[in-house]
Formats: structure tokens, sequence, C-alpha cells
């Protein structure tokens, strides 16, 4: 009977220690970006150029948004400048901003572009467009 009570008081004491030492271990879900450019027609020479859009597709916040890299393939002149929009982006919505660079070209393009956000979660993404000149054109 003694041994009954004793196998019972350490199978209790073991599940006790397993609720314990799981709970709160919950990990939050970290932010899943999809990287793009945005339909748009803009003009290099000006803010407006060239419009990215950030989307944010799990239910969790990404914060401080940054462009860390863009580069174009095709006829194109510009200056690649770190991009930091320091915005959040909630889960479900889309940031759509442009890079601090000037744009000049002609003919088709293909942008590749790459931002990361606090979090350490880092996203890549593509798009075409067509240059004529500062005048950009993205389907």
């Amino acid at each position: 009977m003694r041994g009954v009570f004793l196998f019972t008081g350490i199978v209790l004491l073991c599940v006790t220690l397993l609720t314990f030492s799981t709970s709160g271990c919950e990990k939050t879900a970290e932010p899943e970006l999809e990287v793009g450019l945005w339909t748009c027609i803009g003009n290099g020479l000006s803010e407006h150029s060239l419009e990215i859009s950030v989307k944010n597709v799990v239910e969790s916040t990404a914060h401080n948004i940054v462009l860390t890299d863009i580069t174009i393939k095709g006829l194109v002149i510009y200056n690649n400048r770190e991009t930091a929009w320091n915005r959040d982006v909630e889960p479900g919505h889309t940031l759509i901003d442009c890079p601090n660079t000037l744009f000049l070209g002609f003919g088709p393009f293909t942008a590749t572009m790459t931002v990361t956000c606090d979090e350490g979660v880092t996203a890549t993404g593509t798009g075409n467009g067509l240059t004529l000149g500062p005048l950009i054109f993205v389907p």
C-alpha cells in the first residue's frame, strides 16, 4: 500500500513539473512579409518614383521596415540608398512607399527588393515595369 502512495506521489509531482515548465512558453508568430512593386505611374526624378509594397501575412506586427537592397536589371540608372520607413505593418495590412532613390532609364526592367524588420525577418520580392526616361510604369 505504501508503494502505491509513493508511485502516485511521484506521478503527480512529474505532471505538476511538466505543467509548470511548459506554461508560458508559447512563442508568438514572427511576421511574414510579401514584397513586390505596386502598380503605379511615377516620375523617377521625384520622391514618388517606384512604389514598393510590403504586406504582412501573419498574425504578428512587423516593426520598423527597412529596404536593405534594391537591384534593377534593365537599361536603368538608379542610386541605391538604404530606406528606413520606420513604420509598423499590422497583420493583414500593406505598406506602400517609395525607396530613397532616383530612377532614370529606357525599356523594361525587373526590380528585386529585400526588406527586413526589427523582428529579424527578411523577405525578398520582384516586380517588372517599363521606363521611358524619368517616367516609370508598373502594371
